[in-house]
């Protein structure tokens, strides 16, 4: 049951429409917001973070967090329950700084790239949330709503992280929602990882509608899967975050960073 949404915003807000979004989320499942707004100190260029942070007097990036706080606070509507808290630091400390001290929260959502000026802050506090609050993620994409989760894509490869990723679906779909399991493989040898029949009966106990899919990976896994939810009209994709280890993830690339840079559709992400 989610009860308190941690929603990660770069200030100064941006009327992109990902707040009003969150608190139709927090109003659908009855739930209290807490947005974090991230204050970064004044860069040379956004593209060189997080190298060239400008020096700026304490005081001064206190008084930038507090008006884009109150950026937040000021699209919200009175009597909201809601609650805005904020972190500032120069860029490369923030991450670890949100790690350190973040509200705790049921569920961490994210907005797209294009609401936030840094991307590299946005990307970075992702991967550091993902693989240290215990909280699952949900990554919103442009122009996409959730409320109700009636059908959902679960992208499963054994593991602890798409374990407690699908823990989390459970929890988080409608009572009979449709959910299609897919696994992908290359050949004979992924005969292992595309044995659906446990996944799908756990889920089938739970009162699901379930369905398994074994699908030839002809394109990259994030493009396969991401197609597959998007084709089928599903509501979220679930996926375990950093399957790999993330120095593998970081030097060849991974699903987990294609999704955190591009999801096409709500994305739901455990470590």
């Amino acid at each position: 049951m989610i009860k308190t949404l941690l929603a990660i915003v770069e200030g100064p807000a941006r009327k992109s429409g990902f707040i009003d979004t969150v608190l139709t989320l927090a109003a659908f499942r009855q739930a209290h917001v807490i947005f974090d707004v991230l204050t970064a100190a004044p860069l040379l260029s956004e593209q060189l973070a997080p190298l060239g942070t400008l020096y700026t007097l304490p005081g001064q990036i206190r008084q930038l967090a507090q008006s884009h706080a109150d950026s937040v606070r000021a699209m919200l509507p009175t009597g909201a329950p809601a609650e805005v808290v904020s972190h500032f630091d120069d860029v490369g400390w923030i991450p670890g700084d949100v790690r350190a001290t973040a509200p705790l929260a049921d569920l961490v959502v994210f907005g797209p790239a294009e609401t936030w000026s840094i991307d590299w802050l946005r990307r970075r506090t992702i991967e550091t949330l993902l693989l240290s609050s215990g909280s699952p993620l949900l990554l919103l994409p442009s122009g996409r709503s959730l409320r109700a989760i009636d059908h959902g894509v679960f992208g499963w490869k054994p593991g602890p992280a798409a374990m407690r990723s699908l823990h989390h679906l459970i929890h988080l779909a409608a009572p009979g929602a449709r959910i299609d399991v897919v696994s992908l493989k290359h050949g004979l040898d992924d005969l292992a990882e595309t044995d659906l029949a446990p996944v799908v009966t756990l889920l089938e106990r739970h009162g699901f509608s379930v369905t398994g899919h074994a699908l030839d990976r002809s394109e990259s896994a994030h493009d396969t899967l991401t197609g597959f939810a998007l084709e089928h009209g599903a509501d979220l994709l679930a996926v375990g975050g950093f399957g790999h280890a993330r120095v593998r993830e970081i030097l060849l690339g991974g699903v987990t960073r294609s999704l955190i840079a591009d999801p096409r559709l709500p994305v739901l992400m455990a470590h």
